[in-house]
């Protein structure tokens, strides 16, 4: 069984991974913030349900976005796991859909600082452990929007790509070592909290500046993220989780698409493309 470091564990996906890797016997560091004040009930709810079913859950202080949170975090972990990390989950992230202009300069930054430079924070957090170990397994979790790059969600698009961008030198930096990274992009999953906990724009006002093609699009998007009876259900994505780390080491896709979505093809044929050029290029300096 598998020790797994997993952010954003709270909510959404993270909080369906958690219960649905700790159900087949792994361990699962179940790292979010404010463990004592606004996270407290879904860290007791957690805790209640790890006793209720047996499982090997540990609710952890973390956050992505603090150099000394994620050293305390790891040193707790490791502690507690006799030194060894199997796997590391970049699942922690923030959402926000609108008009780009009616965020703030801070508020871009809070973006890229939770969703790309949180997940590298991680990544060097758990390397010195992996490399020891000469085993592990990083799943950075990014969006078919890295490719499909919605007006409205620019600046999210943006951390989403810079994430895939991480996943992909990683990969390749980190294969001799006997470390597998790797992405996967779910499509749009509306019954999770990413509208509900999304940020909210520092200056609202200026989208009504904005011409009827970007309200449409705003619309349609609102529409997308309301949901139905036809909503997706995002345990899809906590099962591929699960085949991922249960996958065989050297035999798992760079990225991992989940959910349905029309666009699924082109985004692939970019996914396979961007892969075959890194691939030319590695190829080319160190040999096949």
């Amino acid at each position: 069984m598998k020790q797994i470091l997993l952010t954003g564990s709270a909510t959404g996906f993270g909080l369906l991974t958690l219960k649905t890797l700790a159900s087949q016997g792994h361990t699962v560091y179940a790292t979010m913030r404010n463990v004592n004040t606004a996270n407290a009930k879904n860290a007791a709810e957690i805790r209640e349900w790890a006793t209720k079913h047996n499982a090997h859950v540990h609710v952890v202080e973390l956050d992505v976005t603090s150099e000394s949170s994620v050293t305390s975090a790891i040193k707790t972990i490791l502690k507690t796991s006799n030194n060894r990390l199997d796997v590391l989950i970049n699942n922690a992230g923030v959402s926000f859909y609108g008009v780009s202009e009616s965020l703030s300069t801070e508020q871009t930054n809070q973006l890229f600082q939770v969703n790309t430079i949180g997940a590298d924070r991680l990544i060097r957090a758990v390397l010195p452990t992996m490399r020891a170990q000469k085993d592990g397994l990083i799943i950075n979790i990014s969006s078919v929007l890295s490719r499909n790059q919605v007006p409205t969600f620019t600046i999210y698009n943006a951390t989403k790509a810079a994430t895939d961008a991480l996943t992909i030198g990683y990969h390749y930096e980190l294969r001799s070592l006997g470390i597998d990274v790797i992405g996967l992009q779910p499509a749009a999953f509306n019954t999770t909290d990413i509208v509900s906990k999304q940020l909210q724009p520092a200056n609202p006002t200026v989208a009504n500046e904005y011409g009827e093609d970007v309200k449409k699009v705003k619309a349609a998007m609102d529409h997308l993220f309301t949901p139905s009876d036809q909503s997706q259900n995002p345990q899809l994505v906590a099962d591929q989780i699960l085949a991922l780390i249960n996958a065989q080491k050297g035999s798992r896709a760079l990225f991992t698409q989940v959910g349905d979505i029309a666009t699924a093809p082109y985004i692939e044929q970019v996914n396979q493309t961007t892969k075959a050029i890194v691939d030319a290029v590695v190829n080319s300096i160190v040999g096949a």
